[in-house]
């Protein structure tokens, strides 16, 4: 499955799964304490109001995928690990082939 569709998907779960939506409300709010961002700060970068944000932070709300994209970038985070948790996995037939000599 396409990871923007999985994404938008795994978002639409957390509004109504309260255990996703800590979740991802846990992983936003230690990127902004890692990068020293308060809330006030993103909702002015991001047009929308600061308690959108301390919603989002807090779990009540679940951010929309426009705004999860922007805040990953800003954060330097991969947009699909911020919005499931989850990470990329590289197959090892390519990491294999990548690590072979050239010919």
């Amino acid at each position: 499955m396409n990871l923007h569709l999985q994404n938008i998907g795994h978002l639409e779960r957390s509004v109504e799964d309260d255990r996703l939506r800590r979740a991802l409300a846990a992983r936003l709010d230690r990127a902004f304490k890692r990068a020293r961002i308060s809330s006030a700060h993103a909702a002015k970068w991001l047009g929308v109001s600061e308690y959108d944000v301390q919603y989002w932070r807090s779990g009540i709300t679940v951010p929309p995928l426009n705004a999860c994209a922007r805040l990953a970038d800003a954060f330097d985070l991969d947009i699909h690990w911020l919005c499931t948790g989850q990470t990329h996995e590289i197959p090892r037939d390519y990491l294999r082939a990548s690590s072979s000599p050239a010919l």
